[in-house]
């Protein structure tokens, strides 16, 4: 039988078909979606969610003229492949191919680009009112996991679309799951007949509870959504990972962000390696403190998984707090339990810690509270490009008064850094990488002993170029001066407070090259050239760092060769440097 979904170029194709044919257009999309994540990985699980779903969205709504907003957006392989990109989807997540989430440069389909959760619905409001305002045609729809629900600004939203009376339309896609399974108490209402009563009094119309996988039904639901003349919830109970039964079975996450695999005699096997992480080796670290001390606690904004805190919570149940996907909360939340006496963790990836800025700086370090933040993908992440690149942590902090600032070199960095945080009687961060964990080289000496300013890789007694490094791209800086007896390599460790003196001494030779995995602007480089005017000290710097640009999905490592972070481009930059003629 000829397969349907190569006829399908755009929606109109699919509000071509005859009905009878949907369920089967249903099974290739899935089928697609599970042969596409087991060549490039993907966010298999949410995606094969929605199937049903997204189906009936592109029948019942006309898009683009019909603007559909996905929360996130990793739930969107079936509205990709519908929109014309079936025949590039297997370039998904890699470089100059397609993105990973929703990108209106890519297709007009998109109708907003987000890789954060909980942003559709205000996001969305906006665009209605934008149409009303400008005369435009169209309906807008606002499709929410139950796990934004978790995070206030899908609140903000609903409440102001409530007020404002604008026939804006709710998807509430429930499948009782974040990445993992859902916390507190909004997702555990709306299994219950209270959902009603609690949309009706935020002002919307209820639509619901729809089984999400009958395409009559949620078809019927959406028609009705889409005549209304005031705002609607359409409450879609849906699956995770629906039609693939390792993910189905995968109770922790149902399939969510998974690597490439294969079937082999019958089994799902996936490709990945066995090397430790770096959230791994901090998680241990981390684990060690709390059989030694109470009072360390460890929160996580939905993130119990990709930092590695599931053993964690399993044995100290009562002191790991996995609140959601609210940032912001988070931080906050620790902020009381530092103040209550605690010694709170936080762990959150650098993308994310951008959405708690201010309560950073008002909550925990305008009081000195002593809350430690472990900011795990900090650098390049790879295939979740630009949304999810952890590129803007050291220079919207380091300004920030009282914040210790640390990030390692290798694993073995961690216990040392971690005890000296922990010893502080404020704030303090430590900043690593997505990854497995390098090897330790035999230049570096973690020591048992508090971390006191940076320390020196490799000293040349006569030195006539010196690298000032932060975190492990000292190793690629120490590969780059090994067959130069004349090149200096300082590991910075500290962005703050940052080490004057022993960055000073490095600048004494004339040329420095400053490498950090995070923009230059702001970042360490700033800090040393800072540090170089306000003493007078004159030499030639140069900065090596993320781009002033975001920074596309792709491969991390060739990303860092294209960048000049590799070995062979730190040994380029400094004989760049060195043969510019004249005195510094």
């Amino acid at each position: 039988m000829e397969r349907l979904l190569p006829r399908i170029q755009s929606p109109g194709d699919v509000r071509a078909l005859p009905e009878s044919e949907l369920p089967r257009l249903c099974e290739e999309l899935r089928e697609d979606i599970v042969s596409l994540c087991g060549r490039v990985g993907g966010h298999l699980g949410a995606s094969l969610g929605v199937v049903e779903l997204v189906v009936a969205l592109h029948r019942v709504f006309h898009s683009p003229q019909d603007a559909l907003v996905f929360d996130v957006g990793h739930q969107a392989y079936a509205h990709k492949l519908l929109t014309g990109r079936r025949e590039r989807m297997g370039t998904l997540r890699q470089a100059g191919g397609v993105a990973p989430f929703l990108d209106p440069r890519e297709s007009p389909h998109d109708a907003l680009a987000a890789g954060h959760a909980s942003t559709a619905v205000s996001a969305a409001l906006g665009m209605l009112q934008g149409k009303r305002l400008l005369g435009q045609p169209g309906h807008v729809v606002a499709v929410v996991g139950d796990g934004a629900l978790t995070g206030g600004l899908t609140f903000e939203g609903l409440n102001n679309t409530g007020g404002m009376h604008l026939p804006l339309v709710v998807v509430l896609n429930d499948n009782q799951m974040s990445i993992s399974a859902n916390v507190g108490a909004i997702p555990a209402l709306l299994r219950t007949h209270e959902a009603r009563a609690f949309f009706e009094a935020l002002g919307f119309t209820y639509l619901g509870p729809v089984e999400g996988h009958d395409l009559g039904a949620i078809t019927r639901a959406l028609r009705e959504a889409r005549a209304s003349s005031r705002p609607v919830v359409v409450h879609a109970l849906t699956q995770k990972g629906r039609g693939f039964p390792p993910a189905e079975a995968d109770i922790q996450t149902r399939g969510h962000a998974m690597g490439p695999y294969e079937w082999r005699d019958g089994k799902l096997v996936r490709s990945r390696g066995g090397q430790r992480t770096f959230s791994e080796a901090f998680a241990a670290v981390l684990d060690d403190a709390m059989a030694r001390d109470s009072r360390v606690v460890a929160v996580t904004p939905a993130m119990l998984e990709g930092s590695a805190l599931v053993g964690l919570e399993l044995r100290y149940p009562e002191r790991v707090f996995d609140v959601g996907i609210a940032e912001s909360h988070a931080v906050t939340f620790c902020a009381g339990l530092a103040a209550a006496g605690l010694r709170p963790v936080c762990s959150i990836y650098s993308t994310f810690l951008q959405r708690a800025y201010d309560q950073v700086i008002h909550d925990v370090c305008l009081p000195g509270l002593p809350v430690m933040f472990a900011v795990d993908r900090a650098g390049l992440v790879g295939a979740d490009g630009a949304t999810h690149q952890g590129t803007y942590d050291v220079a919207s902090l380091r300004p920030v008064p009282g914040l210790t600032m640390m990030a390692p070199v290798v694993g073995e960095d961690l216990p040392a850094m971690f005890a000296t945080a922990l010893a502080l009687p404020g704030p303090s961060l430590l900043r690593f990488p997505r990854g497995t964990l390098p090897t330790m080289p035999a230049e570096l000496h973690p020591g048992q002993g508090p971390v006191k300013g940076a320390r020196w890789l490799k000293r040349a007694e006569q030195a006539r170029m010196c690298f000032i490094t932060l975190g492990p791209l000292a190793l690629n800086a120490l590969e780059a001066a090994a067959s130069e007896p004349d090149w200096s390599v300082l590991d910075a460790r500290f962005v703050s407070p940052l080490d004057e003196v022993a960055v000073l001494e490095a600048a004494a030779c004339g040329r420095v090259v400053v490498v950090e995995e995070g923009t230059t602007h702001g970042g360490l480089g700033s800090a040393v050239l800072e540090l170089l005017a306000a003493r007078g000290v004159s030499a030639r710097v140069r900065l090596l760092g993320m781009p002033d640009t975001f920074v596309p999905h792709g491969d991390a490592r060739v990303q860092r060769a294209e960048l000049g972070l590799d070995a062979a481009g730190l040994r380029r930059t400094a004989r760049a440097l060195l043969s510019e003629g004249g005195a510094p």
